[in-house]
């Protein structure tokens, strides 16, 4: 009869280790899906914040050509009415 209850708590302890290693597993699994997901989010707040970044430095550079172009049209307008004044034409 000890020989039988040895090898009942054998196989209960490993029966529990069993069922501890697969809570432990799931675990596991949650955790590393949890962060998993944390990370693709950080990964997509980064890409957003990049994408934002260079929308300004875009932005940026689009408004300075924009503002080069309006003086260089200003400079011109001017050129016009001086040319106009010169031979004595009316721009209307």
């Amino acid at each position: 009869m000890s020989k039988m209850k040895k090898i009942g708590v054998f196989v209960a302890a490993a029966a529990s280790i069993a069922g501890v290693a697969g809570v432990s597993a799931r675990a596991v699994e949650c955790v590393r899906k949890k962060w998993f997901l944390r990370g693709f989010e950080t990964g997509q707040l980064m890409g957003n914040l990049t994408a934002t970044e260079s929308f300004a430095r875009d932005k940026t550079a689009i408004q300075e050509q924009y503002d080069k172009l309006c003086e260089e049209y200003k400079e011109l307008e001017q050129e016009y009415d001086e040319l106009c004044d010169f031979y004595g034409e009316d721009d209307e």
